[in-house]
């Protein structure tokens, strides 16, 4: 399979999870039908934008950051999220992420079942 991301058309969201400012996804992969791959998307955060803090449960997410610059919480506390840093958020813990940059934070955005071990 493949797919390009100029031939997906964005999902604009303002707010998203109590956060503030416009975030534009690009979903690459939504619910991938037989996998554990929930969603794959490249997400794009206006200046001054952030995603609220929550809570995965039966998930795990990922975030790649290819470029601008932000900071992540993870599990309540904040680390620098610049161009190739990575940020996992298992079963059960939180995150949060906003960019504190003057551009665009640009990542990439992986949401994957929780598997059994």
């Amino acid at each position: 399979m493949i797919i390009k991301v100029d031939s997906v058309i964005p999902e604009v969201a303002e707010n998203v999870r109590e956060g503030v400012g416009t975030v534009t996804a690009h979903k690459l992969v939504d619910l991938f039908p037989g996998s554990a791959i929930k969603s794959v998307g490249i997400v794009r955060l206006e200046a001054g934008a952030s995603v609220g803090s929550h809570t995965h449960y039966g998930e795990e997410d990922f975030y790649y950051c290819l470029s601008g610059e932000g900071v992540v919480v993870d599990n309540g506390e904040e680390h620098p999220f610049t161009p190739g840093t990575l940020q996992i958020t298992r079963d059960g813990e939180t995150q949060a992420i906003r960019n504190t940059g003057e551009t665009e934070l640009v990542f990439l955005g992986t949401l994957v079942a929780t598997i059994e071990a």
